[in-house]
């Protein structure tokens, strides 16, 4: 079957074809600008046979476009979040087409390609993808209704009634009025939303499945992370949200044998930390602001150890408590070194810094975190931190907003 293909957009009129299959419903689409008569996209509900079925698909999707292989000067490709299976195949697909074309291979994310190809509207924009029989993909963007949209929360998996609770958080958050609920997951629990949000998803934007003219059009948009799209040039990465179980029983299995040791950071730390944070962050701290800090009687930074070596830091100001009531804090930095990361590091780090708070009467802690950065959210969130504001591109390098999250001491 065949579907009927939107206007296209994209800076570069290169021919270029798009691969979706973030769920059973896959589309393939060939651009051609040499040809008025676009071809539409190639659908077929494939469920879970994507292994078996892209490859024919994208065939046919050239051969009635009549384009080569070898003519294509890109293929974009759905990284995701989506059917683990599907984005897979997706990208493994796309690499080998465009090594055997010369062909680069772009990317975007089905939560970006929805709300970037959504009419514009100045709202929050809540794009929903199937993550299973009682689950969805949710991202989280806004909207001014001129320019393209931008990612104020990370993507979750998330059950209904947490979705709307989700939601509700966001809207508050970034200060709108209006939602809307977009993409396949939208039709799905599209009376529930209603009744919560009414007319959220009036429009029906992709209820009936992802779109591959979507896809192209962001995946070949210049905006980089603020957008939730990947930077120009940077190498594809898929997008999963959540791991596969078997990927975090190893983790765990690992992290239990070598265990870690936190204690308080000292000056003699600070060359070692600051490598990491420049290997870790684009805007990093310099060594004197540590060594300036570590002064102030405020500061509570500690390192996470393994085996005698550097894995992990926080960096935190803790008030204390007083006649006026509870102390607050704020916590600026939290790093674990890459080859570290989910083996329980920053988890450590983290309760370790609660537990401190509690014992000094701190009765609530913030932080900034970048919108774009869904594990240190997921993290956060299981801590107890929730999410208070949005510092509209409070980083300077990318232009992201920033993420305001707050924990509060249990009463």
């Amino acid at each position: 079957m065949t579907a009927a293909t939107p206007p296209l957009a994209g800076p570069a009129l290169e021919t270029g074809l798009a691969i979706e299959c973030a769920t059973e419903r896959v589309e393939v689409l060939v651009r051609n600008p040499a040809d008025a008569r676009a071809a539409p996209a190639v659908v077929e509900v494939v469920g879970h046979g994507h292994t078996r079925r892209l490859t024919a698909i994208v065939r046919r999707a050239l051969e009635e476009s009549g384009v080569r292989a070898g003519q294509l000067s890109f293929v974009a490709v759905d990284l995701g979040p989506g059917s683990f299976t599907g984005v897979r195949v997706g990208l493994a697909t796309a690499q080998a087409l465009a090594m055997a074309s010369g062909a680069r291979v772009l990317g975007a994310s089905s939560l970006a390609s929805l709300a970037l190809g959504a009419p514009p509207a100045r709202s929050l924009i809540v794009p929903l993808v199937p993550a299973g029989r009682t689950e969805v993909y949710a991202g989280f963007f806004r909207g001014d209704g001129h320019t393209p949209t931008r990612i104020v929360a990370g993507a979750r998996v998330l059950a209904l009634r947490a979705l709307l609770e989700a939601i509700a958080e966001a809207r508050r958050a970034a200060g709108l009025g209006a939602v809307h609920c977009i993409g396949p997951g939208a039709a799905r629990w599209q009376e529930a939303i209603e009744q919560a949000f009414p007319r959220a998803t009036s429009g029906a934007w992709r209820h009936e499945g992802l779109s591959a003219a979507d896809l192209l059009a962001a995946a070949t948009m210049p905006l980089g992370a603020a957008s939730g799209l990947p930077a120009p040039g940077a190498e594809p990465e898929l997008l999963y949200v959540r791991s596969a179980q078997a990927e975090e029983r190893v983790r765990h299995r690992v992290s239990a044998a070598l265990p870690l040791d936190l204690r308080k950071m000292e000056a003699r730390d600070v060359p070692a930390v600051a490598a990491v944070e420049r290997q870790v962050f684009s805007d990093p701290w310099p060594e004197s602001f540590f060594l300036g800090e570590l002064a102030q009687p405020l500061m509570f930074a500690r390192v996470a150890e393994r085996e005698g070596k550097l894995v992990g830091y926080s960096v935190a100001w803790l008030g204390a408590s007083g006649a006026q009531g509870a102390g607050s804090g704020h916590l600026g930095n939290l790093a674990v070194t890459p080859g570290e990361r989910r083996r329980g590091v920053a988890s450590a780090l983290l309760a370790d810094l609660l537990s401190v708070a509690h014992d000094r009467g701190v009765g609530s802690l913030t932080l900034e975190v970048r919108a774009t950065n869904d594990a240190a959210q997921a993290l956060y969130r299981a801590h107890g931190f929730r999410l208070a504001g949005v510092r509209r591109g409070y980083y300077r390098d990318t232009g992201e907003d920033a993420m305001v999250m707050e924990w509060r001491a249990e009463a």
